[in-house]
Parts: structure tokens; sequence; C-alpha cells
């Protein structure tokens, strides 16, 4: 017997590019939703990102996969009347409509909230933006790596004081944006549920990132300052603080209550004799005199690997963490053990590996149905489901509102 999912019998139209909406698409439809994706007719622009010469090149587009898996997708020319006239009937009797596009694209499109409220009072309208719904950045064109990232502040409060800007990588703000948005709707349908109504559901990537760089941010709302940048060498606790080892990987203290640590340290990596040196023996001590304190600490972590140093620190323990690469992540037995990565079946690669949901639930999985289709796969099955006959794909095709 099939496991009930949370979100069985939710119907949910996407239409949006690129990967906050697609994010949360894919998590709507892991646990349980019916997601339907409605892809440009000439194909969403993450189909050809792997042949940018940006990332890696291949048969596989891993980046369509990992943002897509477990949906069905119709191609539409959403610029057509007949087009608008699709998503209409299928918003008709649909739970939530996520987008990520700008109010002005969707309103030529005819898929603006006014519209389709009239159209299904109970329709939960989710719309992911870059800057808000209101004002001046509300149809400025967006990225994670600038309003997520750059305006948010997030990029500013990382690396040292004379380094150059970060730069963010790998979609992270697109990631946590597309996660916060699944919380908004299952807020919204939970209330649905109570008062019998849908409504309009925002969230943005510049909002997001004021949260992420909440820290910061409340600082500077309650003190009007920024918490300061630190060389590394220069650590005002030399117990937060990273160290290289001897094979050039890096390990991460964070111990702030150095006091409590300061002895533990120095029997685990046995050097008794620093413990009541006058220059460490106390919290300020330690302090004032942190350059050499971390020159010594670098000279002690250089002597062994990072694998050699791992078990030490766990025995007598330490809060450290271990600096890893994607490659090396992907062997943890952290991540192994809990199931963070799942194989299942691809219609057209066969087994694969993919990323599992960052939450679960004791009682219920999420379940990824299906790899991520292939372009217009099931805009046949979809249209017969709206009550179009073969004759009429035909002349949709024809009239280029379908590929």
């Amino acid at each position: 017997m099939t496991q009930k999912m949370p979100l069985d019998g939710i119907k949910v139209i996407e239409v949006s590019t690129w990967v906050a909406g697609p994010t949360c698409g894919m998590w709507l439809a892991e646990w349980g939703a019916e997601v339907i994706r409605i892809e440009p007719i000439e194909g969403d622009a993450v189909r050809g990102f792997t042949q940018t010469g940006t990332l890696p090149v291949g048969s596989f587009n891993f980046l369509w996969e990992l943002w897509n898996r477990s949906k069905k997708v119709i191609a539409v020319d959403l610029k057509t009347e007949r087009g608008k006239e699709i998503v209409h009937k299928l918003v008709k009797d649909a739970d939530v409509f996520l987008t990520n596009l700008r109010p002005n694209t969707l309103q030529r499109s005819g898929l603006d909230y006014g519209t389709l409220e009239k159209l299904n009072s109970r329709l939960i309208y989710a719309s992911i933006l870059g800057y808000g719904a209101k004002g001046p950045g509300t149809e400025w064109p967006a990225f994670d790596d600038l309003a997520f990232w750059a305006r948010s502040s997030v990029g500013t409060t990382l690396g040292e004081p004379d380094g150059s800007y970060v730069n963010l990588k790998g979609a992270i703000g697109d990631h946590t944006t597309g996660m916060t948005m699944l919380a908004g709707i299952t807020m919204a349908l939970l209330n649905r549920q109570q008062t019998g109504s849908g409504q309009y559901v925002e969230t943005s990537l510049l909002a997001c990132g004021l949260w992420t760089a909440g820290l910061d941010v409340q600082l500077a709302l309650n003190y009007g300052i920024q918490r300061p940048r630190y060389f590394r060498k220069e650590a005002a606790n030399p117990f937060v603080n990273h160290y290289r080892c001897k094979d050039g990987k890096w390990i991460v203290f964070d111990m702030a209550q150095s006091g409590r640590f300061w002895p533990i340290f120095c029997e685990a990596v046995k050097r008794d004799d620093l413990i009541d040196d006058p220059r460490y023996n106390s919290a300020s001590k330690r302090m004032e005199n942190r350059v050499e304190l971390i020159k010594d600490i670098d000279e002690i972590i250089s002597a062994r690997s990072q694998q050699e140093w791992e078990p030490v620190f766990h025995e007598n323990g330490l809060i450290f963490g271990l600096v890893q690469t994607p490659d090396e992540v992907i062997k943890d037995a952290c991540v192994i053990e809990n199931n963070y990565i799942v194989e299942y079946e691809h219609f057209s690669q066969g087994k694969i590996k993919g990323i599992n949901c960052p939450f679960q639930l004791g009682k219920t999985q999420s379940r990824i149905k299906n790899g991520a289709p292939e372009f217009s796969q099931n805009t046949g099955e979809i249209l017969l489901g709206l009550g179009y006959t073969w004759e009429d794909i035909g002349g949709l095709k024809d009239e280029k509102v379908i590929p």
C-alpha cells in the first residue's frame, strides 16, 4: 500500500524559470502534490545552461534534473491567446499557482493575481520576486547573487577586511528562497482549510537574504554599527577560527567558551605545557596574545592530517568541524546514514542519485516520483485531461501554441 502523502490531492501549476520557483515546485511534488510546470515553447533557459561553458558538458542535464524531478511539464506559448486559455483551464481546478516571473510579464500573459483569483477563489497564488512586491525594485531583473547576496548585505559580512567581495556560488539564495516559499504555501493551504479562501503569498530573494544575514542586520538595527570582519591570524578568540592541517585541508573550531576548552585542547594535542603558560592562562590573556596563540595552534594543527585530527577531537569532546569539498561530503557517513542522498530510477539514465529533501517527517517520507521530464514530455497527456482532442492538439501545434 502506497503511503499517504501530506500534499496528496493538491494540484500545482508552476510558471517559473531558473531556480527559486522550480526548487519550491519540486519539493511540493515530492511531498505528494501534482505539479504541472508550464515551460516556454522555446524551452527553459536551464535546459541549455550546461552548454554555456560554465559547467561540465554532458548528455545528461544534471541542473534540470536537480530542480525539476517529480513534475510533469507542458510547453506553451503564453504570448498567444490560446496559450493563455490552456493555463487558465489548468488554474480553474488548481490549488496553487507558483511563479517567479515579474509582475508585468504575468500581467501581459493574463496570469496576474487579479485575473487568476477571479477564475478560482480558492487558489493560493505564490509569487517569488527579486526585491519584493512593492517599492522601486518590483520589476527589476534579479538573480540570487544580486538580490539575496549583494543587496541584502550577506556578501559583505564574509571574508577578511582587506579581501575582495565574496561572490555567491551554487544557487544558494535560490534554494533558500524556494524552501521559504514552500513554508508560505503550506501556511496558506492550512489557512484555506479554516477559511475556504485562497490568497496571495509572496517572498523575495531580498527578504530571504535579509533573514540569512539576520545577526548582522539586527546589530545594525539596534546599534547602528556593522559587525567587523577579522583576519584569520588576528581572530579575537583563536578557538573560533580555522586551521590548515598537514594535508592542506582545514578544520574549524567553534568553542566560544575558551576557558572551558583550553585545558582540554592542550591535553588532546599533547601540549600540557601550554595550559598554564602565562601568555594564555586566561581568556583575557588569550585574546591579548591572540596573534601569537594562533601561530602556535597553526603549528600544532599543521603537524597532522585532517583525518588524523578528527578522531582525536571527537574523543576529547572538542567542538569542531571539517571543511569538505562537494566530492568529499557526498561520501560523508553523516550524509549517507541519514539518507540525505537518495537513489532513484530515471527514465533515461537508469539508477541515479540526488539530494533528498532537507527535512523529513517521522512517519512519512518524501518521494521522488520520476526524473525531470524531457521538453514537452507531458503536453499531450495534460491537454487530453483538459478535454482537448487529438485534433485540437494538432491544431495547437499548427498555430505554434505548443511545440
